[in-house]
């Protein structure tokens, strides 16, 4: 249902309805019926009465999932849909984003899935993008400090070195599966690496070692996002090169505004 905005929402980033369209993957038509029948929330500003739309909506509504063509992760017997691809665990996934909106596009309904289906989630990245990304999850996922006590969702800044993460995610997995039928679910904002002054040739490295060895081997699911406000055309495409089953994919799917 439309509403109008209230003072306490004068605050929140509001988008356009081509940006919340962008977004969602899908037409600004299809984004005016969902509002006119109530489907997806919307305000309603100026004299114009204008749609703007609410983060926090949005993601609700990929998660929940309304929408025709979901952009949002849902679980099946062997692997997860992730923006409406069958994405199989032991997949090493890497995607691009350019702004804060695009960090958390795939990340909230991927772990959110993972959440609800009992994998266990990590997610590695610095403060401010854990702090955005737990925000977003926050408003899809209802006792969020309840898996975060229970060890099912694990959070990490990032080590100093990449053989220290390497050992880190490699004793996260051995605990999180021994003696027990259960999948993992990896989110590394890799920006984190450059927090921990780790140069390209060092985050590369670890990139080969984990596609060569970890995600390969335990009952994981790994998407890798690179800041592209951050980092470099050298390590962006580096980042590629690190992550060959992107490309078993239409690669438009894992960039985000």
């Amino acid at each position: 249902m439309s509403e109008y905005s209230t003072p306490a929402q004068e605050h929140e980033e509001l988008l356009t309805i081509r940006e919340a369209a962008a977004f969602l993957n899908v037409s600004a038509v299809s984004l005016r019926r969902w509002t006119d029948t109530g489907k997806l929330p919307c305000l309603r500003v100026g004299g114009r009465r204008e749609r703007r739309f609410r983060a926090r909506d949005l993601l609700a509504f990929t998660d929940g999932s309304g929408a025709e063509n979901s952009t949002g992760a849902s679980r099946t017997s062997s692997g997860t849909v992730l923006e409406g691809l069958l994405v199989d665990y032991g997949s090493h996934l890497c995607g691009m984003y350019e702004s804060d909106l695009g960090r958390i596009k795939l990340a909230v309904p991927f772990l959110a899935e993972g959440l609800r289906q009992s994998d266990v989630c990590i997610v590695v990245a610095s403060a401010e993008a854990q702090s955005q990304i737990l925000s977003g999850l926050g408003a899809v996922v209802s006792d969020l400090g309840a898996a975060q006590s229970d060890g099912q969702l694990i959070t990490s800044l990032g080590e100093p070195s990449g053989a220290q993460m390497y050992d880190y995610l490699e004793a996260q997995f051995i605990a999180a599966t021994r003696g027990q039928d259960r999948s993992l679910r990896v989110v590394g904002d890799m920006a984190w690496s450059l927090d921990k002054g780790m140069g390209s040739d060092e985050l590369r490295d670890f990139e080969m070692r984990f596609d060569q060895y970890l995600a390969h081997t335990y009952p994981v699911i790994s998407l890798c996002q690179y800041d592209a406000r951050r980092f470099s055309g050298v390590g962006l495409l580096g980042a590629l090169k690190t992550h060959r089953d992107t490309f078993d994919f239409p690669l438009p799917r894992f960039l985000a505004n």
